[in-house]
């Protein structure tokens, strides 16, 4: 167990801070809608850790020996900041959204209620108390993105080693909630799924996505802290350790999301084994010190995975497979997105406030849906249009650029030296990243603070390594020589005929 347990780097500020934030969203963040006394704890309790983060990002930035270059990813964050500040100062002033109402007003009065025309809200939102209620949802994901985005690159492993620690725990609560049966006490939502096991949660759907998300990251941190177990050809019980607990862990998340019964996270999970085959080369020569062949290699990972895979539905297929009866994507979600497509293009040009899904929704109900109540469009993608309207649609094109262009320099670049486990982290981060988007278009699961907070640590550990503020000014100010790796300049020769006389400071000067 010395593998797992050996210290490893230092611990600051910025790491226990990410650590215990993450902890708390995973225990408190499992609701769905807003209200819940939880969310509000949770949204208080990173106050203080968001105000840590400023304080510390500001200390690093004022101790740069000289400004930093407006680079490529400095650019997307100040865009993302300015275009989600104009979003949340319009849930406070009306910034924007009256032009936009004519077709959700139209409508209104067609269902017989009053029209929206000249209304003063206070804000740019038709349900300002709503949008105000749903803002504060933003200050736990962002304090933990920025404390995440400080850590160097042993404490971003560390991390992701507790953040699988936890997505572990939450297993386990799942199959002690299957075990005890629908009336577990360790069931923490009235409205949830009784007969599968949703963890933290009350929507099954967004526990698989927990247990995809803590697969990806348990790879990056075993093949972390595995590095070179595999060099030597004589079996060790070192490796035998290591290769036991990585197989048993694979086996419980594979069952985990097996007994959440999710459809979305049974095909997410194969797409990560996929990502995962991807990777095998660079696992492998992590693992063992060495190169790899590729073909070889990422057949022998398919053969493993695919033996997992048949393992878990010998285990447990009768309770799994009946969930995909009703086709991969059933008629409800298929109703709901036309419905709120079309109340997004009538909501067009600004959207109509953050929160405000099941104000608006009512109204363009039919009778098909009539009888359930809709709290979610179930395509979360959507529901941010329908809210956010034009301004939403720009944010989420800026981040995509940014994605798209971290992806490409991560998966299709030369790795530095000395970065192989960094470099595995960040490809596991950006594929966890990948498949929350994807299962976006089909549920919500970034609604939940707990996703939330995943969904921005993991950018978080994409970002390029965090350098210490101190380690930085030291580098900044060394010698050009010096920062190039080269020698020190040589000492300044003594000229001829003058004598070495020692100053009152204790140095040397010639006279």
């Amino acid at each position: 167990m010395a593998l797992f347990l050996k210290p490893h780097g230092d611990w600051g500020p910025a790491y226990i801070a990410s650590v215990l934030l993450l902890f708390a969203n995973v225990v408190l963040g499992g609701a769905t809608r807003t209200g819940f006394l939880a969310d509000v704890l949770l949204q208080l309790f990173s106050l203080p850790f968001l105000a840590l983060a400023a304080w510390l990002w500001l200390d690093r930035l004022t101790a740069r020996a000289r400004p930093a270059q407006l680079g490529f990813g400095l650019a997307c964050g100040v865009g993302l900041s300015v275009v989600g500040l104009l979003i949340a100062l319009a849930q406070f002033i009306p910034l924007f959204g009256a032009p936009g109402w004519e077709g959700i007003s139209a409508r209104i009065v067609a269902a017989g209620g009053a029209g929206l025309e000249g209304a003063w809200t206070g804000s740019s939102s038709v349900d300002p108390a709503a949008s105000l209620a749903a803002l504060p949802a933003v200050l736990p994901p962002l304090a933990l993105f920025l404390l995440v985005a400080l850590l160097d690159e042993d404490q971003r492993v560390r991390f992701s080693g507790w953040a699988f620690g936890f997505g572990m725990m939450a297993l386990g609560l799942g199959i002690a909630q299957v075990m005890q049966g629908p009336a577990s006490p360790l069931r923490f939502f009235e409205i949830s799924n009784r007969s599968e096991s949703v963890g933290f949660f009350a929507n099954r759907n967004h526990f698989a996505a927990q247990l995809y998300v803590t697969f990806l990251l348990g790879v990056a941190w075993f093949a972390a802290r595995g590095e070179r177990v595999l060099s030597h050809r004589t079996p060790t019980t070192q490796r035998a350790i290591w290769v036991a607990l990585a197989f048993s862990m694979a086996l419980l998340l594979l069952a985990g999301i097996a007994l959440a019964r999710s459809r979305a996270g049974i095909l997410l999970l194969l797409v990560a084994v996929a990502g995962v085959v991807a990777m095998a080369p660079a696992l492998l020569a992590l693992l063992s010190g060495r190169e790899a062949r590729p073909r070889w290699v990422r057949g022998l990972v398919i053969l493993i995975a695919a033996g997992l895979v048949l393992l878990v539905g010998q285990l447990g297929a009768e309770r799994f497979l009946t969930r995909f009866d009703a086709g991969l994507v059933d008629q409800l979600r298929t109703t709901l997105n036309e419905k709120t497509l079309q109340a997004a293009t009538e909501a067009l040009p600004f959207g109509t406030g953050l929160g405000t899904f099941t104000a608006v929704f009512p109204v363009y109900e039919d009778t098909t849906l009539a009888p359930q109540y809709i709290n979610r469009a179930h395509d979360d993608w959507l529901e941010f249009f329908l809210e956010t309207g034009l301004p939403g649609a720009l944010l989420v094109a800026i981040f995509l650029v940014w994605f798209v262009e971290r992806v490409w320099r991560l998966w299709f670049s030369a790795v530095p030296p000395g970065e192989a486990r960094l470099r595995l982290l960040q490809q596991c981060a950006s594929l966890a990243i990948l498949l929350l988007m994807l299962h976006s278009v089909v549920d919500y699961p970034l609604r939940t603070a707990t996703m939330l907070a995943y969904f921005a640590a993991c950018c978080a550990l994409m970002t390029p390594r965090s350098v210490t503020g101190r380690a930085e000014v030291a580098e900044e100010r060394a010698p050009p020589s010096a920062r190039a790796g080269g020698r020190p300049p040589a000492p300044r020769q003594a000229p001829r005929g003058s004598s070495r006389v020692r100053a009152p400071e204790g140095g040397v000067r010639w006279s």
